[in-house]
């Protein structure tokens, strides 16, 4: 459990206690066992978001974060990245591998095109969405709420199913290369000077396009060779 899930569940207790209700009582308004509150508040359990909203919703409390962004991920490993994946790559592996029922792969395709359809897709991934910079996602979290509506569909799909995933925070999770009103992609600050590199050779290939060679044409082969 982070540092920023302890917060929010301290601030849960604080909150029961000002209203005076038991856990018990709480218990009973969220329907759920009172054990499940206990160990919640004892840091014993990891709750999911869905638990936590739940809870914050009985004691008229509205889910805000202390850090700057925040992923939702799973244990499982990016084959590129080599780090956590991301909740839609998370899911989307269940719906590849047939895990998944017709159903509820009809609901991932339908999160996945709301979150097509209304959120900017980071040029990062590239043509064959192969990311080759192995950049990460994180979700801005001042704006957040409203996605997290739409995204908990998929939390349920994963509870459902038994996949274990956590939410992480940051106010630092790398290096930005792309930002939106709703999302951050970042990179290792180690892979900066391949980042550069990969611009660099992205704007003068589209200066070659363009009829713009200039002294540029002489730097392709040096800039591929660094980035092996």
């Amino acid at each position: 459990m982070n540092d920023e899930t302890k917060k929010i569940i301290d601030e849960i207790k604080y909150r029961r206690k000002i209203l005076n209700l038991t856990q018990n009582e709480l218990a009973l308004k969220c329907g759920m066992p009172q054990s499940t509150i206990g160990r919640i508040e004892n840091y014993s359990m990891n709750p999911s978001l869905d638990i936590i909203t739940s809870i914050m919703k009985e004691l008229d409390m509205t889910l805000s974060f202390n850090k700057k962004y925040m992923r939702i991920q799973g244990e499982e490993l990016a084959f590129k990245t080599k780090k956590p994946v991301g909740i839609f790559v998370l899911t989307w592996r269940r719906v590849r591998d047939g895990i998944y029922s017709e159903e509820d792969k009809n609901t991932y395709l339908e999160v996945d095109k709301w979150f097509k359809e209304n959120l900017p897709e980071p040029p990062f991934y590239g043509d064959n969405n192969d990311n080759p910079l192995g950049a990460t996602t994180w979700f801005k979290t001042n704006n957040c709420n409203g996605m997290l509506e739409h995204i908990k569909p998929l939390l349920d799909l994963l509870d459902k199913y038994k996949v274990p995933y956590e939410i992480a925070y940051s106010d630092n999770p790398g290096k930005i290369i792309y930002e939106d009103d709703y999302q951050v992609g970042v990179i290792d600050y180690d892979k900066e000077e391949k980042y550069e590199l990969l611009k660099m050779l992205s704007e003068s290939e589209d200066d070659v396009k363009n009829g713009r060679l200039s002294s540029i044409e002489n730097t392709f082969s040096d800039n591929r060779k660094k980035l092996g």
